[in-house]
């Protein structure tokens, strides 16, 4: 299957729902949030991308949807790989956990890093950084000078000290 094949079913499938484009040699697909996990599901289900190579959040504070959510598919059957991209307004969507057992971690790096919850979710919890720590660094807001990456309390008891 090429992508222009993949792109007429699943507009056939989703009218005026989705959005297609090739961008540097990479392959996308816009999709409504309304109808964003249907896509997923049938993506895996339907066409094949049994493979989630990851996801990606992105923060733009200034838009009113100021989170994309970017999902990278791969095909193995076909060989082919499409990043399926949606929009949301605050930080809370769907989780996809239920479709691939591999979003596990990679929705988790996401809600530590830039914030996104992934709402059934069976374990969401910070996997890279400290349950302590304050933030998501990811995000645009998020502070370039004056910023606490660590408490100064150690907090392991590794003997860790703490200097500037």
């Amino acid at each position: 299957m090429t992508f222009a094949d993949l792109v007429a079913k699943l507009g056939e499938k989703f009218p005026s729902k989705i959005n297609s484009y090739e961008k540097f040699g990479s392959r996308f697909i816009v999709v409504d949030r309304s109808v964003a996990k249907d896509l997923l599901k049938s993506m895996k289900y339907d066409f094949g991308f049994t493979y989630l190579v990851d996801i990606v959040a992105t923060h733009w504070p200034k838009r009113k949807e100021k989170f994309d959510v970017v999902y990278n598919l791969f095909s193995i059957n076909d060989k082919l790989r499409v990043f399926v991209k949606y929009s949301i307004e605050n930080e809370k969507t769907f989780t996809v956990t239920d479709i691939w057992q591999g979003a596990n971690f990679l929705e988790r790096e996401q809600y530590d890093l830039v914030g996104v919850v992934f709402e059934g979710h069976p374990d969401l919890r910070r996997i890279l950084l400290p349950e302590f720590f304050e933030g998501h660094p990811l995000r645009k807001e998020y502070p370039l000078k004056g910023r606490k990456w660590f408490n100064n309390a150690d907090e392991q008891g590794l003997g860790l000290k703490f200097t500037r």
